[in-house]
């Protein structure tokens, strides 16, 4: 996962507005990440919460595997 996607998706997880965003990420976009993160206002509740899930879910085990180690 690349650097963008993860901070992309902990700042939809937080409820970080998409302009905001591409701000802090310094308006490069080469992994798609704030396409993806402006694409997420299109979908249902659900869907959004799945695919925050999708992206947030590595970040959440290399944390855990970081602190076990």
């Amino acid at each position: 996962m690349s650097w963008e996607l993860g901070f992309v998706a902990v700042s939809a997880l937080l409820g970080e507005p998409p302009e905001a965003v591409v701000v802090a990420v310094g308006g490069a976009d080469g992994s798609g990440a704030v396409r993806w993160h402006e694409a997420l206002r299109s979908l249902s509740r659900e869907d959004r919460a799945r695919e925050i899930a999708r992206a947030v879910a590595p970040l959440a085990a290399a944390i855990e595997k970081a602190t076990l180690a």
